[in-house]
């Protein structure tokens, strides 16, 4: 959804000929200042309750209540910010596929995948977790705090069941918002000196890669080039 002002929030949604009533949506992480604002909207709340609950003597305490705080600051938004929310965007657009949007073209889908990276990865956790989507997300932050300030409000079961987030070490973004059940943790190549090396798309894909291999698909260039990985070897 591009072109637009009050919601410019940038996805695709990729068909697969050779499995029918399949897609993919793919959601654009952080690029412009706007996305950096609905970054701000959407998790300043969670990180701050995290930042209180690791500083403080026995922030555990306030866990349990921390999802209904946050709610509660939340609340306080204007509604024109609100309805600019991106996620609410993406969750429409995966309902409206789901609804048989794109019939009248030849193309229907039973099942719907969504995936990003950062603020494309949250959105991805949150889109996956209010429909019959489900999300895979990279250095996505999560939603298990902020669950209850969406509209809807995310059921955590859901968030629990329908959403995996990959993220590397040290990749401080990926841990703001809280965890739900599936994710991975990795390692991260990224000198301890760049905060924010860890939180970078291709540096996670070349770590996927080497770790799990690439099957019959090439390994992206950047990951010798760029990050240090050993050139691949053939393997049979």
């Amino acid at each position: 959804d591009s072109d637009t002002v009050a919601n410019p929030v940038y996805f695709k949604l990729f068909s697969l000929p050779s499995v029918p009533g399949y897609a993919v949506m793919s959601i654009r992480g952080s690029e412009t200042p706007f996305d950096w604002i609905v970054n701000m909207q959407l998790w300043s709340a969670s990180g701050l309750a995290q930042a209180v609950k690791w500083l403080t003597p026995f922030g555990w305490v306030w866990e349990p209540i921390l999802p209904d705080l946050i709610k509660l600051v939340n609340m306080i938004e204007s509604k024109s910010i609100g309805d600019a929310s991106y996620y609410k965007i993406t969750t429409q657009f995966v309902n409206d596929v789901m609804a048989g949007y794109g019939k009248e073209f030849g193309k229907q889908f039973s099942t719907v995948r969504v995936t990003g990276a950062s603020l494309g990865g949250g959105l991805a956790i949150i889109t996956g977790a209010q429909t019959d989507a489900f999300a895979i997300a990279i250095s996505g932050p999560g939603a298990t705090l902020s669950r209850k300030s969406f509209d809807p409000p995310v059921e955590l079961e859901k968030l629990n069941t329908q959403t995996f987030n990959f993220i590397p070490a040290r990749d401080y973004v990926a841990r703001v918002g809280g965890r739900a059940s599936l994710f991975q943790n990795a390692q991260c190549t990224a000198p301890k000196n760049d905060l924010f090396g860890c939180h970078f798309l291709w540096r996670s894909v070349c770590e996927i890669t080497y770790s799990c291999g690439s099957s019959s698909r090439p390994v992206p260039c950047i990951c010798v080039n760029a990050f240090g990985y050993p050139p691949p070897v053939q393997n049979g």
